[in-house]
């Protein structure tokens, strides 16, 4: 199965066993792909869990004269953070809601307290406690889908994931009483991560997953409100076949959700993939028995991406129909629902990339993106005054809506921080035009953040014409001189780039245990991203996959050549699909990196995209395109990190090492990847280059978490601290 000598823990001394296997691929093609890796993705094999389990000891052996540092690392992330501390409650109708931690506990206690009037409030009610709750289930992991309050405030939907797999069980709780409704849905009904109730409270709609974890249908059933049950254990689920199925979405490509419109007055039933989008509607006061009819005057078109919310008489539809690539604003009367006759609302500015549109009683919240960071635009429609941007002081920001539960409001909620900055919630007064600060949370142990420093900088492409933007942090090593450009400097550069995702510079407590030992930290915006609008996504993927691939090479180059780092002090770290990132760079320029971490990576293209079986490939055809056919396979293939392992041109070359970190209940990037790509990689050094090699490449499997790693905060904190042991070991070598 596989051989371990843990005498020479610097040489890949863990050998998978090669098993011969071929998969053909094609529709008009008929190409022939040797896997002698493909036993590794049979869950069931007794031999792969074995296999497993000795990559986790092995990497355990190679990093344990880190251990102490881990521990370090542990404490000084907890000790920033306060870890008895509440978030800021947000007003639902008669009470307001937020949740708390308390130190030593694990995972968040929701609560509520009634309103007494505007600056009182009553005793606190813990609505739900996940700690109770772990005890309870007797498991380490507990992840909370669905949270949903009832128009009538007096019960709580509830669904929870116990082991990653991302299937939940739902209940649901009487809050006057405590008890559970005897009816529940459990995990072999598949129930999704949408829910609503009726305006009465007593009927529910909801999603469920199909085999590929695909949310596809939406059903409808009325709630015994009137039977209780004392145990947990004395529930009973809810038979589907009990329950009127209201849509199906028969296309692999979609995926199925429902919403309440902040107003209250709407229920849509949405389907979209990557690139289209559909919608049904119902005025909530009929969702107990009700049709949804389809949204506008014809069914889906492929390209068309849009979201609609609610306003007065109108409904705004957020859209690209025909030219407008980065989307517009148009509205449409909820008394005859068109696309063709709506009128515009907000005009297309080619240099403005609207995301989302959030609307309240008499103003409208617009987020969208403009010049490489996120924007607020507040929009008035019953004064007609001009749009107000809200301005932020620094070059680099998180921004996203937050908890924002009242259509009746003139304050919208938001979420910022930066690099430097903590996490920040603001109300803006959008009568006034007034940003309030209602919490920024606290650092402990002296935060100070004048002695750190964040910039903006950019690299050019190789095309010679495209900016790149990066955003760089670090300790300032003196006021007249903050950092040191002499190639000498540790640099941890990260990026993600697929699906038109945005990752801006936001605050890590983190990330100052590798500041304050010298790092410089790079965030880089490259194409796949929409970092820069819709466009920037549209030239990082499918047939221009590889631009995202040559944006970060181009990124790394240019700290090194403008002496920020140099290749031996140059580490990088991607997970998910931002684990095929790092894989396919790692491919092509081994030699750039000393470094590298690929966190549930997707490296496996080509198995993963034939199999239609598995979660998420049908729908991601169109993000990287479909192997069956040969244009989008031999793209795919000559990128693929696992296909392009073992390339000739790399035998000579320094690699760097690599630590691949991986959920075995992950059911968005199976495990079977990262493990996969470690045991070729092994051979390849084994084989070729004659383990002429001083890196390391190490394999960590949890066995009993998912795609998001752990759910308990203080689990989270040492996980964070190993893989940054792993970076400073690396790159600084045993300092302390």
């Amino acid at each position: 199965m596989s051989s371990y000598d843990s005498s020479n823990l610097n040489q890949p001394s863990i050998i998978a066993e090669r098993i011969d296997h071929v998969y053909t691929v094609g529709q008009n093609h008929s190409t022939q792909i040797s896997d002698p890796y493909f036993w590794l993705s049979e869950r069931e094999n007794p031999k792969v869990r074995e296999y497993l389990e000795s990559e986790n000891e092995y990497q355990q052996s190679v990093l344990k004269h880190t251990e102490e540092l881990q521990e370090k690392l542990f404490y000084e992330i907890k000790n920033r953070i306060k870890q008895t501390d509440n978030t800021v409650p947000y007003r639902m109708k008669d009470y307001v809601y937020y949740s708390k931690t308390e130190d030593g506990k694990q995972f968040s206690i929701y609560c509520r307290k009634p309103i007494i009037n505007e600056n009182e409030h009553g005793n606190e009610q813990v609505l739900l406690d996940l700690n109770e709750l772990a005890e309870e289930l007797k498991t380490n992991f507990v992840n909370l889908g669905i949270y949903k309050v009832s128009p009538s405030q007096d019960l709580l939907a509830y669904s929870i994931d116990t082991d990653g797999s991302e299937y939940y069980d739902l209940y649901v709780k009487n809050l006057n009483t405590g008890k559970l409704l005897r009816d529940r849905i459990d995990k072999s009904s598949k129930i999704a991560r949408s829910f609503e109730f009726s305006t009465d409270s007593r009927t529910v709609v909801f999603t469920i997953y199909d085999d590929t974890h695909r949310p596809y249908k939406v059903f409808r059933t009325k709630l015994d409100i009137d039977t209780y049950v004392d145990e947990r254990s004395q529930c009973k689920p809810i038979e589907l076949d009990n329950c009127e199925l209201l849509y199906t979405d028969h296309d692999e490509k979609f995926f199925v959700s429902v919403r309440k419109t902040l107003s209250e007055q709407y229920v849509f039933i949405d389907s979209s993939s990557n690139i289209t989008s559909e919608c049904h509607y119902l005025q909530a006061n009929d969702l107990e028995t009700g049709t949804f009819k389809l949204f506008g005057d014809k069914p889906r078109k492929t390209g068309l991406e849009f979201s609609v919310t609610h306003q007065g008489d109108y409904f705004y539809i957020v859209h690209n129909e025909g030219d407008n690539v980065n989307f517009k604003v148009t509205r449409t009367p909820i008394t005859n629902p068109c696309f063709d006759t709506a009128e515009d609302f907000v005009p297309y500015n080619e240099k403005f990339y609207c995301e989302a549109l959030l609307a309240f009683n008499k103003h409208l919240a617009l987020f969208g993106r403009s010049g490489g960071v996120p924007k607020l635009v507040i929009l008035d429609p019953q004064r007609k005054v001009a749009p107000r941007e809200v301005e932020f002081p620094e070059p680099s920001f998180d921004l996203s809506p937050s908890n924002n539960k009242e259509y009746d409001t003139f304050k919208v909620r938001i979420s910022y921080s930066s690099f430097l900055t903590p996490p920040t919630v603001y109300d803006y007064d959008m009568e006034n035009d007034k940003l309030i600060v209602l919490k920024q949370d606290e650092v402990l142990g002296g935060y100070d953040k004048t002695i750190y420093k964040q910039e903006k900088i950019s690299a050019k492409s190789r095309d010679g014409v495209t900016e790149i933007p990066i955003s760089i942090v670090y300790k300032k090593r003196s006021e007249q001189n903050p950092l040191v450009l002499d190639g000498d400097n540790p640099l941890l550069l990260y990026a993600y780039g697929s699906y038109g995702a945005c990752i801006d510079a936001y605050f890590s407590y983190a990330l100052f245990s590798l500041l304050d030992r010298g790092f410089v930290y790079a965030l880089a915006a490259i194409r796949g991203g929409a970092e820069n609008g819709r466009n920037w996504y549209l030239d990082g993927k499918l047939l221009k996959k590889k631009n995202t691939f040559n944006d970060f090479i181009d990124c790394a180059e240019y700290l090194i050549n403008e002496k920020y780092t140099k290749p031996e002090k140059l580490a990088i770290y991607g997970g998910s699909a931002g684990g095929l990132l790092i894989g396919a760079v790692v491919n092509m320029r081994p030699e750039l990196f000393k470094a590298a971490i690929l966190q549930v990576p997707f490296v496996d293209v080509i198995n993963t995209m034939c199999d239609a079986t598995l979660p998420l490939t049908v729908t991601e055809y169109e993000e990287w395109g479909c192997p069956l056919e040969k244009e989008y396979f031999d793209y795919m293939k000559s990128y693929s990190p696992y296909d392009n392992i073992e390339n000739d041109e790399n035998i000579d070359k320094p690699y760097p090492s690599i630590l691949i970190d991986q959920s075995f209940n992950d059911t968005r990037v199976n495990y079977w990847e990262g493990a996969k790509y470690v045991a070729r990689l092994r051979h390849f050094f084994a084989t070729k280059k004659k383990n002429q090699n001083t890196s390391v490449i190490l394999c960590k499997t949890n066995m009993s978490q998912g795609h998001s790693g752990s759910a308990g905060r203080y689990d989270r904190y040492k996980e964070t601290a190993f893989r940054y042991a792993f970076l400073i070991d690396q790159l600084i070598g045993k300092m302390e």
